[in-house]
């Protein structure tokens, strides 16, 4: 168990010693190929129908979406990980890819990676010999936005965080929670890394929505900042408003903003917050603040009753941009959407990503947008692109003093993640409940990879 050090000892080693802004550093791979701005894709709000439901072959197979005609791989079948269930993320936040689109990693429903070689040209995907699993990490697994050959994760048994080489096969210890801030770490959580490589996780409970920290590491220098959300403090010193306990946290692709979600557990409930490294400061976004939401470079995206984009500043979080006008049919305000923006880059504005899905089934969603893997531009034209109908369905938990009338499966969810590239889209389904059943009798999900361009015949 870590020492129990006074908060006023530990001010001199949290402080932040590098010269340079920790966001002038390194970004997104020079030599990477540019994400697309724009995409071959149908891009209008016309109501298609769902028709049947496409017929898959085993992993590796390609299909083409009927809708959409966007190719569609199969990554993963029963025959992968002992028949459980494959997943993405938990987040579209995160980075399953590598920088050139070469590399992934799949999650087992032991929160094992699996990870895959990537042909781009094919769409071919294939396991790598004698690695079953990432070594020595236990949930997600991101990439490096520089180097295709790095990935992070945290250390099963451990509160510590350890770097994999692909090139070498070696791992390397990157931070060890309770060494490095002199606090009882208990368990962690969140965890998500910058395009400069800043390490974010939030820690401290033995679960998640009770966490009181956050943690901002710099590997390079070796120094770190914290936020103790629950006490009200960053390094020590008092922030205004009250304070709350977190869900989760992600760090913004430059490394000078985490989003923070407060949790349950006491303290109050602030909904999102952002912290602002550089300032000190936290900023509290509360208007059209709902929804999943991901960050680009000083912005983001979430989904309130549409897509709104606002800056993170003190003012900026207050004042949401739509990106879309809504289309013609039933409100989509009870839709979800994971939205991922791996592809986004300080010189451009490339679209988001997102898969939509009702919070409670409803077969055809009967309007434009719903059920479906979308672009959204980013760049106000408020363009949408339409890939492919992603096939899973999502059963709400009950309401109180209903009785579910089908079981409830957070992992049903199409959660996906764009690649650095922009030019796939990794998804969740369970093909409308067709793959069978996992080791604990729920239907299974398996991974799946879209090409985001409309296939030519």
């Amino acid at each position: 168990m870590a020492s129990h050090t006074p908060l006023a000892m530990l001010i001199a080693t949290w402080a932040i010693t590098a010269t340079t802004p920790l966001w002038a550093a390194d970004t997104p791979d020079a030599s990477a190929a540019k994400p697309p701005l724009t995409y071959d894709a149908v891009s209008d709000t016309k109501y298609y129908p769902k028709p049947a439901l496409p017929q898959l072959g085993p992993a590796g197979t390609i299909i083409k979406d009927p809708t959409f005609g966007c190719p569609v791989l199969r990554v993963t079948d029963e025959k992968t990980d002992n028949s459980d269930s494959l997943v993405t993320p938990a987040g579209s936040e995160q980075n399953p890819w590598n920088t050139d689109s070469t590399l992934f990693c799949v999650m087992s429903a032991g929160q094992r990676n699996i990870p895959f070689r990537f042909d781009p040209k094919t769409m071919t995907a294939t396991r790598i010999k004698d690695l079953p699993y990432v070594p020595g990490i236990m949930g997600v697994a991101p990439f490096s936005y520089h180097d295709k050959d790095i990935c992070w994760g945290k250390i099963a048994g451990r509160n510590a965080i350890v770097q994999y080489n692909f090139s070498t096969g070696k791992s390397e210890e990157i931070l060890d929670v309770a060494k490095i801030t002199g606090l009882e770490v208990k368990g962690m959580h969140a965890f998500t890394i910058s395009a400069n490589d800043m390490l974010c996780l939030t820690f401290g409970s033995e679960s998640q929505d009770k966490d009181p920290y956050c943690l901002v590491y710099d590997p390079k220098t070796q120094t770190h900042h914290l936020y103790d959300t629950k006490a009200g403090k960053i390094d020590g010193k008092d922030v205004p408003g009250l304070g709350f306990l977190q869900h989760s946290s992600h760090i913004n692709p430059s490394g000078r903003y985490v989003e923070l979600f407060a949790g349950g557990g006491g303290g109050a409930q602030r909904g999102v917050v952002f912290w602002d490294i550089e300032k000190g400061a936290v900023y509290d976004m509360k208007n059209k603040a709902s929804g999943h939401m991901v960050q680009g470079y000083g912005e983001v995206i979430n989904q309130a009753d549409t897509w709104y984009r606002r800056e993170i500043s003190a003012q900026g979080v207050t004042r949401p941009e739509p990106l879309t006008t809504h289309p013609p049919g039933e409100r989509y305000f009870a839709y979800d959407g994971h939205i991922s923006w791996n592809n986004t880059r300080p010189d451009l504005k490339p679209p988001v990503v997102l898969s939509t899905y009702h919070i409670e089934e409803r077969g055809d969603p009967k309007m434009a947008w719903g059920d479906e893997i979308l672009a959204i531009a980013t760049d106000g034209s408020q363009k949408v692109w339409r890939f492919c109908h992603h096939r899973s369905i999502y059963h709400a938990p009950a309401k109180p003093g209903e009785k579910p009338t089908r079981p409830t499966n957070f992992w049903d969810c199409p959660r996906g993640n764009v690649s650095q590239d922009g030019l796939f889209y990794m998804f969740t389904s369970n093909w409308q409940e067709s793959l069978g059943k996992d080791s604990r009798d729920r239907f299974r999900t398996d991974v799946f990879i879209v090409k985001l361009e409309q296939k030519k015949d």
